[in-house]
């Protein structure tokens, strides 16, 4: 079973002590303000990959590197240089590999942008980890700072809610969708409201008349506290929500892809549940007589659950990860139905 590198570095990255975290972010960020481009752009991203650029009617693909800024991707090679404008970019699928070069490639991000009037593809290829965390990347550039228009909650169950649209911006996570809101907040706690993406049940794109004209509206169902809650998101671009709908399917398939093998028992259900309910405030509660079992099982199970990747530690307190998530509020969807 393959499971998303990306997201188990992730859990890695969110084990690590916060100072060790924030030194290693500082590092980070010192490098890369050190790399720029010609014209002064800080680079984000520089790597070495084989790619076949702008639609070449040959399919051959170079060796090059690939860099980006927040404004540009560049693919360039000793003798040529394919400058792509992150404005210009219309799609993202990563991990389809087009049939035309499928014998160059194992895993591949395809871009997809416009020139002038011509739609373009760019295809790159390399080891499924720099794939991945390249394309986060050029998710995170591409939609980031983005002006969007909120309903939340536009539905809580089947009961239709008359809740006003809200603007809001857009932020992307490893594990999650913020909606910061410059005007106040979008939730009664003052906090950003934001998607859990392992919360995730179901989403589709729509075309509803919003304001007299003809526009995409996202609706997305997640597991919020218990309870079923449908948002509905639009943004001004077209092209953008194509973006977003991918980056859903995106992450939504990594962390479903991660627990479909995964076989929970009926004990081990509960105590991802229980932790679940805790939040917080797990590390105060007994769980070994909450559940009713002794500490031996409980540790029994906090070890499975651990090797199953479903929580990030096999000792209290823990919490879950975006796979454990996703069981529990498949459960309680369940429970809903």
């Amino acid at each position: 079973m393959a499971k998303s590198d990306l997201l188990q570095a992730y859990r890695r990255k969110k084990s690590e002590p916060s100072d060790e975290r924030e030194e290693q972010e500082r590092e980070r960020s010192k490098k890369q303000t050190e790399k720029r481009t010609s014209d002064g752009e800080s680079i984000v991203v520089d790597f070495v990959a084989n790619f076949v650029a702008g639609g070449n009617a040959s399919f051959e693909p170079v060796k090059g590197r690939v860099l980006m800024s927040q404004r540009r991707l560049i693919l360039a090679t000793s003798k040529a240089k394919t400058v792509i404008p992150i404005t210009s970019i219309f799609d993202i699928a990563v991990g389809q590999v087009p049939p035309e070069v499928e014998e160059f490639f194992d895993y591949t991000v395809m871009v997809g942008y416009i020139i002038g009037r011509q739609r373009r593809t760019t295809v790159i290829g390399g080891d499924r980890e720099t794939i991945e965390k390249f394309s986060l990347l050029l998710f995170r550039a591409a939609l980031n700072g983005s002006r969007a228009q909120v309903t939340h909650p536009a539905r809580i169950g089947g009961r239709v809610l008359d809740t006003e649209r809200r603007p809001s911006g857009l932020h992307l996570d490893y594990e999650a969708v913020t909606f910061p809101d410059d005007d106040g907040p979008l939730t009664e706690n003052g906090e950003p409201f934001h998607i859990d993406l392992a919360s995730v049940i179901f989403f589709e794109v729509l075309e509803r008349t919003v304001d007299g004209e003809k526009r995409l509206v996202l609706s997305v169902q997640h597991v919020k506290q218990g309870q079923t809650v449908t948002s509905e998101i639009t943004l001004d671009s077209r092209r953008k929500m194509n973006i977003l709908g991918r980056y859903l399917r995106l992450v939504y398939h990594w962390i479903k892809s991660g627990v479909r093998n995964v076989e929970v028992t009926e004990q081990g259900l509960e105590v991802l549940v229980g932790l679940y309910s805790a939040g917080e405030m797990a590390a105060e509660v007994d769980f070994s007589e909450l559940l009713g079992v002794e500490e031996a099982v409980l540790d029994a199970e906090l070890e499975k659950l651990h090797e199953e990747e479903l929580i990030g530690d096999d000792e209290l307190p823990t919490s879950l990860t975006p796979q454990g998530r996703f069981v529990v509020n498949e459960e309680i969807e369940d429970v809903n139905v």
